[in-house]
């Protein structure tokens, strides 16, 4: 019995060392109401939004580099529920650099409009925009590219 005990213990060490993501939402009700929360919009939703905070740096306050980023070159990430494996791996990219994303899934016209304002027709996810840099279409390469471009940096830095 000492062996479900021990291996119990430690996969519960294992999982607290894991990277924890968090993700907030917002969202404008049919009354035109903002709200913002950790639950998924209601079906229902405008305007609906997803910002995810990444690895163990969602509970600590952000550099003056880091605020400045995001507010000279804010990241949006364009996705749908049809983009399955590939949307994925674009999170995962921009969370494994530490990257604050808004993520908006196209799900009512006024997102579809929104999208082919920035990217034209017909529209391919994901897809993402950093400041006023877009791109169409996953590559790694090329987000990398443009998010160095930016000045996000490659890697997590240190924090106090």
């Amino acid at each position: 019995m000492k062996t479900p005990a021990l291996l119990l213990s430690l996969l519960m060490l294992a999982s607290a060392g894991m990277v924890s993501a968090q993700t907030t939402y917002r969202w404008v009700d049919e009354r035109g109401q903002v709200h913002f929360s950790d639950q998924p919009p209601p079906a229902s939703a405008r305007q609906a939004e997803e910002r995810r905070y990444s690895g163990s740096r969602a509970d600590t306050v952000p550099s003056y580099t880091e605020r400045k980023l995001t507010e000279d070159f804010p990241v949006t990430l364009y996705t749908a529920d049809s983009c399955e494996d590939i949307c994925v791996q674009a999170r995962s990219l921009l969370d494994k650099r530490g990257i604050s994303y808004t993520e908006i899934k196209l799900v009512t016209e006024e997102d579809l409009e929104k999208y082919r304002a920035i990217f034209g027709s017909p529209e391919e996810v994901p897809a993402l925009t950093v400041g006023s840099q877009p791109f169409k279409g996953f590559g790694p390469e090329s987000w990398n590219r443009l998010l160095d471009t930016a000045g996000y940096p490659r890697t997590l830095p240190p924090r106090n």
